[in-house]
């Protein structure tokens, strides 16, 4: 069975649609549908939840989790509003800002989009595909976006794997694409070099260990860590169980390693691949480029020697 949203320009207002499909060859999954919203949930548990609404400002993943757990992802919490579980978001295009959202909700440079075109199927996975448009705050559009999200089935446990494509192509003007000023720099500080693809995780009581392909992330300075990986995981530990969530950057993202930015307090648990660290990013004037990531749920959660295997088979 094919499920298929229509295109038409940048979201209308709401018409609630809720669809539940039942999925024959596994009849205890179901396809959750609203005009902002697809889920597909295990029985009553959502194992992911896509929201691409009008009334939020990035579309993103939340709630992710396994069957039987709480959500390994944190959406929009009061530290940080802008933050929006599993997400995609420039920092600065040019100098304007397009991560940070003000007490209205708007960001400096705003991010639109066009419908999702969403294809699921019986056995629990599905496509997304999207175009954004990033926008200056003189309505020009700076550079477009063509997003492909793939995925796959859930397991057994609820596990799923996404893999997250950004195919990004610059407007007629040359673009600078930047981060917060990274620590040794000019105006550097200890939360600098974030932009791009990243996690908010489960917050307490649950607790988070970071690992990389390489081993436990053990080194922390004012609870931030910047290992390089190409692989790199939250397990979230409760007092039932623990879970992880993994994030594989493609090596052709990074030319191999990806810098990764951790943050692992008692207030925040982050990650990113934050692939602008090492320097911002000229794009010269009709400029094409593609990011990719793979992001894997996995029970009982990971560790080094898992990440590593499936970083091979992913950058194969």
């Amino acid at each position: 069975m094919k499920c298929i949203l229509p295109r038409p320009g940048r979201l209308s207002p709401v018409i609630l649609i809720v669809g539940v499909l039942s999925c024959a060859a596994a009849p205890a999954l179901t396809w959750e549908r609203t005009d902002e919203t697809l889920a597909c949930k295990k029985r009553d548990e959502v194992l992911w939840q896509f929201n691409f609404g009008i009334r939020v400002q990035k579309p993103y993943f939340h709630p992710l989790r396994v069957a039987g757990s709480e959500s390994l992802t944190t959406s929009r919490p009061a530290d940080h509003r802008w933050h929006y579980g599993l997400w995609f978001s420039w920092k600065y295009i040019n100098g304007v800002n397009y991560w940070e959202e003000d007490k209205s909700g708007r960001s400096q440079g705003d991010t639109s989009w066009d419908r999702p075109i969403i294809k699921t199927r019986e056995d629990g996975s599905a496509e997304i595909n999207m175009t954004l448009r990033y926008v200056s705050p003189t309505n020009g559009t700076v550079m477009t976006e063509q997003r492909e999200i793939r995925i796959s089935p859930p397991t057994a446990q609820g596990e799923v794997t996404i893999d997250w494509v950004g195919k990004f192509e610059a407007g007629k003007e040359p673009l600078l694409l930047d981060r917060t000023p990274m620590p040794g720099e000019p105006e550097g500080a200890v939360n600098g070099g974030y932009a791009g693809f990243a996690l908010r995780a489960a917050q307490e009581p649950a607790k988070c260990r970071f690992i990389t392909a390489e081993g436990p992330v053990e080194t922390f300075e004012s609870d931030r860590a910047r290992p390089n990986s190409k692989a790199a995981a939250c397990n979230i530990v409760t007092a039932t169980a623990t879970n992880g969530v993994a994030i594989f950057s493609h090596s052709s993202n990074a030319g191999g390693d990806s810098p990764w930015y951790i943050i692992n307090s008692q207030a925040m648990r982050w990650f990113s691949p934050s692939l602008l660290a090492p320097a911002p990013k000229k794009v010269k004037p009709r400029e094409t480029f593609a990011w990719k990531f793979r992001v894997v749920t996995k029970a009982e959660g990971w560790t080094s020697e898992e990440l590593r295997k499936q970083s091979e088979a992913y950058n194969h």
